[in-house]
């Protein structure tokens, strides 16, 4: 046989060999991050929807980048669940700040993980009066590691109706606790704003106060605030320093929800390869 023939079949052989190699690696890693999709969707717990979302992603998954930021929200927040977070209350002193979980917005709630979406609807829920959440808050309320009998104090709404219609059935149930003592009427109602979570700019709602403090709190000082959402929590500052002026004291502030932050493409990649690697390490 001539060697030239011989040469350019060994040539064809080996670019077929490659071309199919490629092309099973290539599918197979198709399949893998599809599995990969599959377990972050499923997984049974928090760790697991982080595990595989975060390999979808280093395989090359775009669409599992949201996902995976979601699920590893607490690598990029520094506020966490559950945990007496350090509050800067706008008067120089820092106070415990516990919220149950992340607070995900329309915008990019069905990335968020089944516990993520269901406590962000539950926040949508209590804010028009159809849940009373209190379980979720006592639980927060215990993680504040505070002692006494402690006053809860609820944040101003947009207008009165909206007020009574979040906090009433919560203050009741919270009123079954020996150590709390919800104050519902702890201030007046002298004018109606705008609600900040129906608009879309929270930014060009006016933050003056349409509250006078009520006689009833002047002078309190072992006192817990409660909103449903914190975001920048300059509102929740605001109120603090109002109630400072009446001698109320607040010594710590619950929420249902921190707003989750998303960061860029380029920390949620460096993020992702890291924790591989430390996973690889161990």
């Amino acid at each position: 046989m001539d060697e030239e023939y011989i040469i350019a079949i060994v040539i064809i052989v080996s670019y077929l060999s490659v071309r199919i190699a490629y092309w099973w690696g290539k599918r197979w890693k198709t399949k893998a991050t599809h599995a990969y999709m599959i377990i972050g969707q499923r997984g049974a717990s928090i760790e697991e929807c982080e595990w595989g979302y975060r390999n979808a992603l280093l395989a090359g998954e775009q669409k599992a980048m949201m996902f995976y930021a979601c699920a590893a929200m607490r690598k990029f927040m520094d506020e966490q669940p559950l945990t007496p977070n350090a509050f800067e209350n706008g008067l120089g002193e820092t106070i415990p700040f516990v919220f149950y979980d992340y607070y995900l917005p329309m915008r990019i709630r069905n990335f968020g993980t089944e516990d993520q979406r269901d406590l962000s609807w539950l926040v949508n829920e209590f804010k028009e009066g159809k849940r009373d959440a209190s379980e979720y808050y006592l639980t927060a309320i215990a993680k504040l590691g505070l002692s006494g009998n402690l006053t809860i104090l609820f944040m101003p709404c947009s207008n009165e109706r909206n007020y009574y219609l979040r906090f009433c059935s919560l203050a009741k149930q919270l009123g079954r606790y020996r150590e709390l003592t919800p104050e519902m009427y702890s201030m007046t109602y002298i004018a109606h704003r705008k609600s900040k979570h129906k608009s879309m700019d929270r930014s060009k709602i006016s933050v003056t106060s349409n509250i006078v403090v009520d006689a009833n709190v002047v002078g309190k000082r072992n006192c817990v605030l409660i909103d449903d959402v914190c975001t920048t929590g300059d509102s929740i500052r605001t109120h603090i320093a109002e109630l400072q002026a009446y001698g109320v004291r607040v010594v710590g502030v619950v929420c249902l929800g921190r707003t989750a932050r998303i960061p860029n493409r380029d920390k949620i990649m460096e993020q992702a390869k890291k924790d591989s690697n430390q996973k690889f390490e161990t």
